[in-house]
């Protein structure tokens, strides 16, 4: 959990760069620094999901965001978005893996508890005779 907070764009996908080949825009595929989960991911599809752009993770794969752009001009524009929506993505992912927790020692907590009222019931129905 605490990795993923260190989730970020590390560059270009060095194998497949952008190029100007007669498209009206250009496909662009940025590298994440490290393979994120497929909950984070779907986190982050749907984040964009609403952008004209849509930039998408495969959650299979987990470690490429692809986008595109009609615009040279408007990479560094894209690559600013698609940063701002992965802080965003790290820190739901990081809250709802502490929610989670959180919600997972209340019911060990409340499992106890119980267990333990059930060992006194027990415990005083004995009969020593």
């Amino acid at each position: 959990m605490s990795n993923i907070k260190n989730i970020k764009i590390k560059g270009l996908d060095p194998n497949r760069k952008p190029n100007l080949t007669g498209n009206n825009y250009v496909d662009l595929i940025f590298e994440l620094s490290q393979k994120a989960p497929v909950d984070w991911c779907a986190d982050f599809n749907l984040l964009f999901s609403k952008d004209k752009h849509n930039a998408k993770i495969n959650p299979d794969e987990g470690l490429y965001v692809e986008t595109w752009v009609r615009n040279i001009n408007d990479i560094p524009k894209e690559l600013e978005l698609i940063k701002k929506l992965i802080v965003i993505c790290n820190n739901n992912y990081t809250e709802q893996k502490r929610q989670e927790e959180l919600a997972w020692k209340k019911s060990e907590k409340n499992n106890a508890n119980s267990r333990s009222d059930e060992l006194d019931k027990i415990i005083e129905n004995l009969s020593y005779d």
